[in-house]
């Protein structure tokens, strides 16, 4: 599987994108690694349907040279004190190894509830250093989800 998003700013004055940049760059391809997309009841014991539900993303890469200053305009929104950025609209693509998408997905008013990168000392699988990214969308918006294929 191939993975692609894009961060945009309500704006529009600030882009972040992992994997669609030299599509055919194998290294820019698989850079993200796993995406795992949650419709989540708030209440764990709900008897009746309710607008308490959350949609949560979790985004998980590989940390790469390349990368760096996409992941520090990551960390940087993650930190960011003035309100007005802490919503942004993240499009997420799900591709076949040959580019074939499968899934589209647009979810505006998302946040960052935590931002992580993880190192390895060298000699302890280097290579396995990543991050991960924790977002969720603003209360009552889930009729701001855009799926399609």
């Amino acid at each position: 599987m191939i993975y692609t998003m894009t961060i945009t700013t309500k704006d529009g004055s600030e882009v972040i994108e992992i994997g669609k940049l030299e599509e055919d760059n194998k290294d820019e391809r698989t850079a993200i690694t796993d995406i795992e997309i949650n419709i989540d009841t708030i209440d764990d014991n709900v008897r009746n349907k309710s607008n308490a539900v959350l949609a949560k993303i979790k985004i998980c890469g590989e940390l790469k040279d390349f990368l760096t200053e996409r992941l520090m305009k990551i960390f940087k929104w993650s930190c960011e004190y003035d309100e007005e950025k802490w919503y942004r609209t993240i499009e997420i693509e799900v591709k076949t190894s040959n580019g074939k998408v499968i899934r589209t997905y647009i979810f505006t008013d998302v946040f960052v509830v935590d931002y992580k990168e993880i190192y390895k000392a060298d000699g302890k699988n280097a290579e396995s250093s990543r991050f991960e990214l924790y977002l969720t969308q603003k209360e009552n918006n889930l009729n701001k989800i855009d799926t399609f294929n």
